[in-house]
């Protein structure tokens, strides 16, 4: 008896520890847009207040969520009083292989840049066509990768989906980082990448020696075996008391 309910406590730990694993909504390559290479930047058109801000996208290697790089989107403006305060980038529906993005899901994850703090006040994701539709991030910060969401309701049949310019304050410099960029049709079917990913690559200075992960799965293993003894010690103490 206190063999059976030994195991069932440790089948019921380790099941605790395996649900802890996070679960994402795309897995790493499967965004239509990576930004991991310059590949598919010419997919995306500018338009509105880019040349009166300094509005600007590149891709780096230096930073993402997933893959080896990401977008990232700056400004230079040097006048106070911008008259029409509009414009971003984004892509057509053809673009995708889509007739328009009636029912998809967009998304796509943004961190801030450093020192961009407060200057993200107008940007937001958005789609255009038959309506306009946005939706902007409460708060971003420089070190958590945040996720933007918007849904193009079935019978809006919008050709439009991008990103608005994230501030007109006087500010020159990188404001925010995108990855990810991912479209879902209304099937559920993901677009595919457009050929703009590439695996991470793992740097010296973020590989950990054999040593250290040998170390590390003993800890582990320890740690588990600790963990699995003490609900036995409970179980069986539980099992004297009321028995």
């Amino acid at each position: 008896m206190k063999l059976k309910f030994f195991f069932i406590a440790a089948a019921m730990t380790i099941a605790a520890i395996l649900t802890t694993v996070p679960a994402y909504a795309v897995e790493d390559g499967q965004a239509a847009y990576c930004f991991d290479n310059g590949n598919a930047l010419a997919d995306w058109q500018t338009y509105g207040s880019v040349e009166e801000t300094g509005f600007k996208l590149s891709q780096t290697n230096s930073v993402s969520k997933n893959g080896n790089g990401s977008l990232v989107v700056s400004v230079a403006v040097t006048e106070e009083n911008i008259s029409d305060r509009y414009g971003g980038a984004y892509i057509d529906a053809s673009t995708l292989g889509l007739a328009n993005f009636s029912g998809c899901t967009v998304e796509m994850s943004v961190m801030l840049c450093e020192n961009a703090e407060g200057f993200y006040d107008s940007f937001s994701l958005y789609s255009d066509g038959m309506v306009w539709l946005t939706s902007a991030p409460e708060s971003l910060s420089t070190d958590t990768w945040t996720t933007v969401t918007l849904t193009v309701p079935e019978n809006a049949s919008n050709s439009k989906v991008g990103f608005t310019i994230p501030t007109y304050l006087m500010h020159s410099g990188n404001i925010l980082y995108i990855d990810d960029f991912t479209v879902t049709a209304l099937d559920g079917t993901v677009i595919a990448n457009r050929g703009d990913y590439v695996v991470k690559e793992v740097r010296s200075t973020e590989t950990v020696s054999t040593g250290t992960n040998i170390v590390l799965t003993i800890l582990l293993v320890v740690l588990i075996v600790v963990i699995i003894a003490g609900i036995g010690v409970v179980v069986s103490s539980m099992i004297k008391r009321f028995s």
